[in-house]
């Protein structure tokens, strides 16, 4: 039951974590498309810097269309204050597991060697560790942290790369579409326009040819009419 509680926990302070910066919600606001939480920080800043776009789902969004929740507030307090409890239930069976099973000791040492928490009692006397490397266990843990707090931040900054460059690459694809669809219509012009000039062009050739016409026509009958007299 604890370990369902702890899953609970964690899910909820997932939740409560703002999708841009990864870190607990300050100044909570929502995505009214998408209806994910982010810092106002955060989002603004987005929103200001890159593009007018939710990082997250990509529909249009503007500062002025954030639903500001300020029941978060409340939420994460009482999500802190359960986390608090939980961990305090759990500080005693951690401070057993935190204890040599031999001397019931608490573990200080690190043993490269083997690559374990040993007591400091194992590392001086107690003859399995003879010989081999040690260091305080509290210096491995910092380093591993702020090892892991290095590898997090540069994870967060690629992100932002990655999120920037996607940014432009779909603004490439936009103004590609854009200048297609100019070219499309410069050319349906020109063809409409040279449609419009041979149909000019054509009404032009049939009078010309029409008067001409009429003047055979005339012609002709002029030479009848002469025909006709001189038999006469």
């Amino acid at each position: 039951m604890e370990c369902y509680n702890s899953s609970s926990e964690s899910t909820l302070a997932e939740v409560f974590r703002c999708f841009i910066c990864m870190e607990k919600l300050r100044d909570a606001h929502l995505c009214p498309h998408c209806s994910k939480l982010c810092c106002y920080v955060c989002i603004r800043r987005w929103l200001t810097e890159q593009r007018s776009q939710c990082p997250h789902c990509r529909a249009s969004l503007h500062l002025h269309e954030l639903v500001n929740c300020r029941w978060v507030e409340e939420v994460t307090q009482q999500l802190d204050t359960l986390q608090s409890v939980s961990m305090l239930g759990n500080r005693k069976e951690e401070s057993d597991r935190d204890k040599c099973p031999t001397h019931l000791d608490k573990l200080s040492v690190y043993c490269w060697t083997c690559r374990c928490c040993i007591c400091h009692q194992c590392a001086l006397w107690g003859g399995t560790h003879s010989g081999h490397t040690f260091k305080p266990l509290d210096e491995v843990y910092e380093q591993h942290v702020t090892q892991i707090k290095d590898e997090v931040t540069q994870l967060r900054r690629r992100l932002m790369e990655l999120i920037s460059i996607v940014q432009e690459v779909e603004r490439n694809v936009e103004s590609v579409r854009s200048a297609k669809e100019e070219r499309v219509r410069e050319i349906r012009n020109a063809v409409e326009l040279m449609i419009a000039r041979l149909d000019s062009q054509l009404k032009t050739k049939l009078l010309t040819l029409m008067g001409q016409k009429d003047s055979l026509t005339q012609v002709c009958n002029s030479f009848k009419k002469l025909k006709l007299i001189a038999i006469l």
